[in-house]
């Protein structure tokens, strides 16, 4: 059986409040406000083609690496507490793992429907990922122009409430922005890259 996983909503916090405040811009979202500028930036994300996302919550003791292609699943590696790494692919209906200290060519498996496995599938989902993602609640936020991966970037950057601490979401500087990153100081980071790069996925060699 492959563990159940359920990435914790720290992104949350991340979206609390953000007015349009802060330095403007000559670029493409220039007359976007930041509430605007993440809703579109989610649903373009989750709406690619492909994407790769990294990172995780230190303080839950979760990170991934996978890239989720639409329509087709995804395939990575989930770390759990102190090097308990797990490799999944998940392509069409059946869903692989292969965990720490099995041989190398020892696979679990099962299907995507499941129930043991929605948790785990929820991080190859990018509804789901992003899910607490609320653009609707964000204040506060400074917006300033950046280059990130070598590409023309805003930073949406806001100051830790009562309830939550700052963060800085990151997004292309573009017509129709995707997100690049989402950080809040010791409790979340995650980076998107690789747009577009992966179209299929295989399953592991016999």
């Amino acid at each position: 059986m492959l563990r159940h996983l359920v990435l914790a909503s720290a992104v949350v916090a991340l979206a609390a409040g953000v007015t349009g405040c802060g330095s403007g811009n000559g670029g493409p979202l220039a007359a976007d406000s930041p509430a605007a500028i993440i809703a579109e930036a989610k649903a373009n994300t989750i709406a690619a083609q492909s994407f790769t996302v990294s990172g995780g919550e230190p303080s839950a003791g979760l990170s991934v690496d996978l890239t989720i292609v639409h329509g087709v699943g995804c395939t990575g590696t989930i770390t759990q507490g102190s090097g308990n790494t797990s490799t999944l692919i998940w392509t069409g209906k059946t869903v692989y793992a292969h965990n720490k200290g099995l041989p190398v060519n020892e696979w679990m498996r099962g299907t995507s429907s499941d129930s043991d496995l929605q948790g785990l599938l929820s991080l190859c989902r990018p509804s789901s990922l992003l899910a607490s993602l609320d653009a609707s609640s964000v204040t506060n936020a400074t917006r300033s122009v950046t280059v990130y991966g070598g590409q023309p970037a805003l930073s949406l950057s806001f100051p830790g409430t009562a309830g939550a601490q700052g963060g800085t979401i990151v997004v292309t500087d573009t017509a129709t922005p995707v997100l690049l990153n989402i950080a809040q100081s010791g409790s979340l980071g995650l980076v998107f890259s690789r747009y577009g790069a992966t179209r299929t996925i295989a399953p592991p060699a016999a």
